[in-house]
């Protein structure tokens, strides 16, 4: 066979063989244009997603900040009503005093009435009023941190459960 009887020959075999790999080219890129369609929606859909909840977080945090913006501003008053009280005990212009029974007697009146026959008061000393004061200041301080920490569980549980905001205590 001579090179001009070949040519035609190979250019039968060869020719199919170079369609079949441009077809399969074409197929393999329509194939990877079909996964970065995929990727990108799945992409578009999780940024959806972070900005809904970073939406979400702010609103969330815009409520913490006003039950923990009240919570101050209540232990502020709070704290404000108890030196002036404490000031008040320690000056001597409030008084506080407690039943007393001579020992000698039993308590006349179990029912808390008060200073009933048998029964007298004294007076206590300013410093252990103010400290006694101090005692009931501490656990009302304690009351209200924790009440304001339920009303922060209440407000995440709020978002969480799906409020579209959550709602201010």
């Amino acid at each position: 066979m001579t090179a001009a009887a070949i040519l035609p020959w190979l250019g039968r075999l060869v020719l199919p063989l170079v369609l079949l790999a441009a077809l399969y080219g074409v197929d393999q890129r329509a194939e990877q244009r079909g996964r970065l369609a995929a990727q990108a929606q799945q992409q578009t859909e999780t940024v959806g997603q972070l900005a809904r909840s970073i939406r979400e977080s702010g609103q969330l945090a815009g409520v913490l900040g006003q039950v923990i913006s009240q919570h101050q501003q209540e232990q502020a008053n709070a704290q404000d009503a108890i030196d002036r009280l404490g000031a008040d005990l320690r000056s001597g212009s409030i008084r506080l005093h407690v039943r007393t029974t001579p020992a000698a007697q039993p308590d006349p009146s179990p029912n808390g009435a008060p200073f009933g026959p048998g029964q007298t008061h004294a007076e206590l000393d300013p410093a252990d009023a103010a400290a006694l004061l101090g005692i009931t200041a501490d656990g009302d301080s304690a009351i209200r941190d924790l009440n304001a920490c339920i009303d922060r569980y209440a407000a995440v549980q709020s978002a969480i459960n799906g409020a579209t905001r959550p709602a201010a205590p």
